[in-house]
């Protein structure tokens, strides 16, 4: 049932609002946020190849590699020198490809896909071949670091040719008498003789747009070219007078007969690409602040080599894409009937619309990668990773290639509905684009295997960010216990329901199961305490930070923090700074000034959905999105309260796991800025020697945190996909800490405790002192499993036994990876292996017994 509150704090917030917009409406008369159009970055200009450019300027090379491009496609070959092998940034024999129908062999052929909106329609795709390449519409130059920048104009464009569309007839006599009798037979089937005395013959409109078109044709007699010519036959003209001579100067003497004709609005998009060799890495930038068009058409995703590593039906191997730690997608599989792959970079914006919520997508890490002929690569998106997605699908369902790239969210669009009495909706975007560079990284790795692809990542990861050069300091595996305070319940005071804070474990509860736990030898041991402050679980906003009461208050909280650091283990505050639960203007939350909002210019209200309908459900009440401003401010706050009340630890719900803009046009703010708004963040905890704990673990917040924990190993069970592989865990241990999901409350804990086994990962729960009979009629239920001491004892064992095996593997790093079947056997330094087995029977391998749904380890002594 719908939470019940007050009347008192019900009302009084919406008596302020009404109050407030009565006086704008008298005063102003103009409604808050009225539609605006999205800027128009310049008018965009269009470029032909020349086709006498020198070739040898489209060759790069260094040590490692050799780039090689077309000038008549704009195609490229990348060679590894040390192994032969080559890369093509699209498909050979692409018009042999009898799947593909005409437009998807313009997509085969491209280098990039361009998605726009018309106002008020769906978005259309352009590909960069049929609307650029093909016609020529391209320019290019080297730049003066030695890279290559090639600029589309991608849209219907009319070609100019090299020849007189309007000539006097003394200049027209001149060029057809030097002419064979042939050509001259042709050329003169392409003009038509235009005298003053012939403009009597038209009607006085046709006359005046003569005039205005022709102006000297008043006082001299024009041959004017047929408005019906081919291309063809244009081409063949500019070769015959060409031949003669006829130049750009001369084309633009006749030209000058021609009064400026009106600019045409068809849709025509500028897209600048930038190719380098940076050691054994090939990168390509697309500047955003170089993209040009027009206002009606805004450009709404950008694809960037879409084919680039695109593999036939005769290749064997696999795409790794980054479904929860990796995960890999066979060649050719055949599995057409299941959708292609794709999964939101950083998750789901949250300040854009959605009607339904059938899956939730997100990658951790912004990483795909393919293979071939023994070799692989990785793709890195180091440049506008926010805005992507990444993509992937197999032959023989639009084409026969298999093919995995990034597509990326240019400007953001919505639906809005002008008026309630009217089924009137039209699209607004946002202002203005995103001034980021999209930039691609590819790293080729010397075999076709993927533990040495997130090798590759490793060291990317381990150049990119110094913090993660160092080794973990502690030999054992982490574990980590969330303590759960106080949940949102509705109780009967004074006759009345109302929405009250209760306790599901105080300070005093958490010193006791702390302290059981610390002295049951469970090492490397850490405590988050969530629904400490501000009316729990649902946190309201942290303006003002109020320990609850009813857990204990500040002196209880304080005994705890005591009760840890005598115990020696870190403690750790929760904390979520991007949503606004139950808060108002009584709160310290203005909605009109704190909530972030959509392209529409509307308020961003976060409404649950249904796990059946997937649609909205109403009996839910619906949360807010802060601006990003206001959650770093807010986020400060809590570091601040911490470090008053010496707490050792932060955990950040939001930051490392949700990641969503604001689109006010008063005070954009884009994903990416909200990545470094976030790194700030982190860094002030730092600076302050807190320790800080995230969830889920997207790769911009990792080298900061301490401990990552609910990290969701394995992701969505894509059919399409055909093995799930520890690709980022393969990257990350031995330097970042991590568990899995809470054993105790997942839907198979045994299953969790497996899967923890074979990524390395350390082991999570959740609980709660209360029994389960707590969470009933609210929106809890999720934590019936919690109830701390039906676990007491199970929870020791389960961690001592993991910890007594895996000791000493959280220093190490992983090397090798196998799937087997239903066993899995994860290898360490020190030749150590992890052997898990999923199925349901004994399984003998290397001649190791691995019992069923267990686990062992081998080597090392063990």
């Amino acid at each position: 049932m719908k939470k019940q509150k007050s009347i008192l704090v019900r009302l009084l917030p919406w008596l302020i609002v009404l109050a407030a917009l009565a006086a704008l409406v008298i005063f102003v008369g103009i409604p808050l946020y009225a539609p605006q159009e999205t800027e128009e970055l310049a008018l965009p200009q269009v470029f032909f190849y020349e086709g006498d450019m020198d070739k040898e300027s489209l060759k790069m090379e260094n040590e490692f590699l050799v780039f090689e491009m077309d000038p008549d496609t704009t195609h490229f070959k990348i060679t590894e020198k040390e192994s032969g092998r080559e890369w093509l940034s699209n498909p050979a024999d692409t018009d042999k490809d009898k799947k593909a129908v005409s437009t998807n062999k313009g997509v085969l052929k491209s280098t990039l896909l361009l998605y726009y909106s018309p106002s008020g329609s769906t978005d259309i795709e352009r590909n960069n071949f049929q609307y650029s390449i093909e016609n020529g519409n391209f320019s290019y130059e080297k730049t003066e670091d030695g890279a290559i920048r090639v600029t589309y104009a991608i849209g219907q464009i009319e070609k100019v040719y090299t020849i007189p569309y309007a000539i006097t007839s003394e200049r027209y006599k001149m060029y057809t008498d030097q002419m064979s009798g042939k050509d001259k037979k042709k050329i003169s089937g392409y003009y038509s003789r235009q005298t003053p005395a012939s403009l009597d013959k038209l009607s006085a409109e046709e006359k005046e747009q003569m005039l205005a078109l022709y102006p000297s044709l008043a006082e001299q007699e024009l041959y004017i070219m047929k408005s019906n010519i081919s291309a063809s036959n244009k081409e063949n003209a500019e070769k015959v007078f060409a031949a003669l001579g006829y130049d750009q100067a001369e084309h633009e003497i006749d030209q000058a007969l021609i009064a400026s004709k009106k600019e045409s609005e068809n849709p025509v998009f500028n897209v600048t690409m930038e190719y380098r060799l940076d050691g054994n890495d090939f990168v390509v930038s697309v500047p955003m602040q170089d993209m040009r068009y027009r206002a009606d058409y805004p450009i709404t995703y950008l694809t960037v080599l879409p084919m680039f590593g695109a593999q036939g039906v005769e290749q064997e191997g696999f795409m790794l894409v980054p479904e929860g730690g990796g995960a890999l997608i066979n060649y050719n599989n055949g599995k057409l009937k299941q959708n292609s792959y794709f999964a939101n970079l950083y998750g789901w914006d949250y300040a854009q619309k959605r009607k339904e919520v059938v899956s939730e997508t997100q990658a951790l890490f912004p990483v795909f990668g393919m293979t071939a002929n023994g070799g692989s690569f990785i793709c890195v998106i180091e440049g506008a990773s926010a805005y992507a997605g990444i993509q992937a699908d197999i032959s023989m369902r639009y084409n026969s290639y298999n093919y995995a790239n990034a597509k990326y969210t240019i400007i953001h669009g919505e639906e809005y509905n002008v008026s309630a009495k009217t089924a009137q909706i039209v699209k607004m975007f946002e202002k203005q684009m995103p001034e980021d560079v999209i930039q691609q990284r590819y790293c080729f790795a010397g075999s076709d295997n993927y533990v040495d692809m997130a090798k590759a990542y490793r060291e990317y990861l381990i150049e990119t960010y110094p913090e993660l050069d160092e080794i973990n300091e502690n030999e054992d595996l982490p574990v980590n216990v969330e303590l759960v305070g106080a949940i949102s319940k509705t109780v009967v005071k004074m006759g009345m329901p109302i929405d009250s804070a209760e306790p599901a474990t105080t300070f005093e509860d958490a010193e006791g199961i702390l302290t059981d736990l610390a002295s049951a030898s469970l090492k490397n041991l850490s405590v988050r305490f969530s629904g400490w402050n501000n009316g729990g679980v649902n946190q309201r906003v942290l303006n003002n930070i109020k320990v609850i009461r009813k857990l204990g208050g500040e002196e209880g909280m304080k005994k705890l923090i005591a009760c840890a650091e005598e115990n020696g283990v870190p403690l750790y505050f929760d904390g979520i700074s991007c949503f606004a639960y139950d808060s108002g203007m009584m709160r310290g939350f203005n909605p009109f000034n704190d909530s972030a909002r959509y392209a529409t210019r509307e308020q961003v209200k976060i409404v649950p959905y249904s796990y059946i309908t997937y649609l909205p459900v109403g009996w839910k009440d619906p949360f807010q999105l802060v601006k990003p401003a206001y959650a770093s401010k807010m986020a400060e706050n809590l570091i601040e309260k911490l470090d008053e009340m010496d707490a050792a630890g932060v955990a950040f719900r939001d930051i490392g796991s949700l990641l969503s803009a604001d689109y006010n046009p008063k005070a954009l703010t884009t994903r990416e800025q909200v990545k470094k708004m976030n790194v700030e963040t982190l860094l002030s905890a730092k600076e302050r020697g807190q320790k800080i704990q995230i969830k889920e673990g997207f790769d911009f917040a990792v080298p900061y945190a301490d401990l990552i924990t609910d990290m969701d190993l394995i992701g969505a069970e894509y059919s399409l996909i055909d093995a799930a592989v520890p690709f980022y865990q393969i990257a990350l241990h031995g330097r970042v800490e991590y568990t899995g999901m809470p054993i105790n409350i997942s839907a198979d804990w045994e299953t969790e405790l497996l899967d923890c086994a074979q990524y390395g990962a350390g082991l999570n729960f959740t609980f709660m002192a209360e029994d389960a009979k707590i969470v009933q009629e609210t929106y809890h239920s999720g934590l019936y499993g919690a109830f701390y001491d039906e676990w007491a004892d199970d929870v020791k064992k389960i961690v001592n036994d993991y910890q007594s095996a895996m000791a000493g593997l959280n220093k190490a790093e992983i090397i090798g990876h196998e799937i087997l079947g239903d066993v899995t056997v994860t290898t360490y330094e020190g030749d150590i292996s992890v052997y898990v087995n999923y199925g349901f029977e004994d399984i003998n391998v290397d001649g190791n017994t691995v019992p069923a749904r267990s686990y062992i380890v081998v080597g090392g002594g063990k």
